[in-house]
């Protein structure tokens, strides 16, 4: 192989890995013909992305980052992942697979830039500014804490203490961090939420939706409930998701109840039965009940809070 070529060939692969395992298809024509392009991707040596003349490195995973670092590429210009999108990268994006799919990938630009959709990605203006930014996964993306912050505010109700119970959980940033953020947010659209459930968010949720519901009690006025609640006596220990302990009263989402073997079915009852025998009342809901059923589940909790307080045994 002539020199020429080698240099072509090194630069190529050192452009390719700049720029994450994306490049464009001028990048590739430089080290082959078009007819040897479309071979590599009938071969899967390179694989296509969403965007005309853009590709990836082939043994990349197909993951979000890969499509970020290429929607990066294809759109140019000092812009960043931002809020679901960098959530994604974090760790705490709690988006259900269809509805990622479906929705576009979101980045952040200067003050001054458009607020503009194209196909598949959405461009944001950032009044706060870039100059934050962290690098993940190879992917510049807004800070951990900020990110949270501003799925928080702009998302779902629903979704938002679970957004900020996870980005704790993942270790990324810190309540303190969150705090940070969320002042700088002041004013903005949603920030309001921020003050609200921030001082509540908790890392030892297991589950997205057993902060959802947890945030269901929250949202209609119920005391704040525990986490991890362990009861033990006569030499058996049980963890509970959340409860309230001076009114041994307990509640759990069920999320696999349809897939229970028989031994889990069998343990559950007398895990159940144990509870009950130690006065502890344990309720069991599910996603049917915190996405459509909240009031009923609600209201069988506060029937329980607002008794006379269980004086509990030491």
């Amino acid at each position: 192989m002539a020199p020429s070529v080698v240099g072509m060939q090194l630069s190529f692969v050192r452009a390719v890995t700049r720029q994450g395992g994306a490049f464009t298809r001028e990048q590739a024509l430089d080290i082959c013909s078009p007819a040897e392009l479309r071979a590599r991707l009938r071969r899967g040596i390179w694989r296509r992305t969403p965007w005309q003349g853009l590709y990836v490195d082939g043994e990349l995973p197909d993951d979000v980052p890969a499509l970020v670092r290429a929607a990066s590429l294809w759109l140019g210009g000092d812009l960043l992942a931002c809020h679901t999108t960098a959530a994604s990268l974090w760790g705490f994006d709690l988006r259900f697979p269809e509805a990622a799919k479906s929705e576009p990938l979101h980045f952040l630009g200067p003050a001054d830039i458009d607020n503009r959709r194209l196909r598949g990605l959405q461009v944001h203006p950032s009044s706060l500014g870039t100059d934050d930014a962290v690098m993940i996964a190879g992917v510049w993306c807004t800070p951990p804490a900020r990110t949270a912050c501003d799925v928080t505010r702009l998302g779902a109700p629903i979704d938002a203490l679970a957004t900020l119970d996870a980005a704790l959980r993942t270790g990324w940033c810190t309540r303190e961090e969150l705090n940070a953020a969320a002042l700088r947010m002041r004013g903005m659209r949603g920030a309001a939420r921020l003050g609200r459930l921030i001082p509540l968010a908790d890392r030892r949720a297991e589950s997205a939706m057993e902060s959802r519901m947890r945030w269901r009690f929250l949202d209609a006025g119920l005391p704040a409930p525990d986490l991890q609640i362990e009861v033990g006596a006569t030499g058996r220990r049980h963890r509970l998701d959340i409860g309230w302990r001076e009114h041994r009263l307990g509640a759990e989402f069920d999320g696999h109840e349809a897939h229970m073997t028989r031994a889990q079915l069998a343990a559950d009852r007398d895990r159940h039965n144990w509870l009950t025998e130690h006065r502890w009342t344990l309720f069991h809901f599910t996603a049917v009940d915190v996405y459509r059923r909240f009031e009923p589940m609600v209201a069988y909790a506060r029937r329980y809070l607002l008794s006379p307080t269980v004086i509990m045994a030491p």
